[in-house]
């Protein structure tokens, strides 16, 4: 039982990382840039087109247009040849977009950026490897005070303080606000800027996905733990006592398919409080997983998904 349950979850991960390569290929900063659950609302379904694009209209390309100029002036990316104005159906991520790709005079891709429905940026990359440069920021406060700044120009509604980390051999800087919703983290939610070492953008990300309803009653901390110690017998028999429930806090989370093979394959678009449980393995268990990660519905401990960590 066990045997199949990890071939299971082997699969559903060899599906997620296909169409997450297909659906965010253009970004891929490690969580959406999406909008809003629009025309994608259907969750995707493996084997199906991850995303489907169309030319925009002549006035609605004018609109995304000049909204892409004005951010790419306050993001100072290079002066495009050609622009390509699409709307974007992100089966996968749950989303719909308006895109503005950039391309030189020989035909390849400058920078790209992406807009919701409303017209604000919700994600811009500077394509190819950018290491020469001016001088490089100095310090943590430095790259900090360079995401600030860029972050209030482009008006993406950032507040607090954010985490900073250089990235590994000095290739530039992660500045991430993650989202808080009344001091409950919305996990892949937030604000991402990455910055080459001399403080120039390489890309900027902001997610923001609608929330289900709170649950109308809650379990607590002891309840959600005797929960997840249940899902966890139930998911792995006689392997269960290899398991320690460890950390535990509330989440919103999108729903998946990690624990249940027949539900979608995509992630759900709209996020749900729960109940983030992580279960440490040991013994023979430990030798193929790591960890184990339960999101338990807040208000009835439902099993809504989860992820292993190998």
């Amino acid at each position: 039982m066990h045997a199949r349950f990890l071939a299971q979850l082997g699969r559903r991960r060899t599906r997620l990382l296909v169409a997450a390569a297909v659906a965010g290929a253009a970004i891929g900063l490690g969580f959406p840039g999406g909008t809003a659950p629009g025309d994608a609302a259907d969750r995707f379904v493996a084997g199906r087109p991850a995303t489907e694009r169309a030319p925009l209209a002549s006035d609605q390309a004018a609109l995304v247009l000049a909204a892409a100029r004005a951010s790419r002036l306050r993001l100072d990316l290079p002066e495009p040849a050609a622009l390509r104005a699409e709307r974007v159906i992100d089966r996968f991520g749950g989303t719909t977009y308006d895109e503005v790709t950039a391309t030189d005079a020989a035909g390849r891709s400058l920078h790209l950026q992406r807009f919701d429905a409303g017209g604000r940026l919700v994600g811009a990359v500077s394509f190819g490897w950018q290491a020469a440069g001016g001088r490089p920021l100095p310090d943590t406060a430095s790259a900090r005070a360079r995401a600030v700044s860029l972050a209030a120009n482009l008006g993406l509604g950032v507040s607090g303080t954010p985490d900073v980390r250089q990235d590994p051999d000095d290739t530039g800087w992660t500045i991430a606000w993650p989202r808080l919703v009344d001091g409950i983290p919305a996990l892949g939610d937030g604000v991402r800027v990455d910055l080459w070492p001399d403080g120039r953008v390489h890309a900027v990300v902001r997610a923001e996905r609608p929330l289900a309803s709170r649950p109308s009653s809650m379990l607590d901390e002891t309840a959600a733990r005797q929960r997840a110690a249940g899902t966890l017998a139930s998911l792995f028999g006689n392997r269960a006592d290899q398991l320690a429930v460890g950390a535990v806090g509330l989440g919103w989370v999108a729903p998946n398919d990690a624990f249940d093979p027949t539900a979608p394959d995509a992630p759900g678009s709209i996020l749900r409080l729960a109940w983030v449980v992580e279960a440490r393995t040991r013994g023979e268990l430990s030798e193929g997983l790591r960890a184990v990660k339960l999101f338990l519905d807040a208000g009835t401990g439902a099993l809504l998904g989860g992820d292993v960590l190998r």
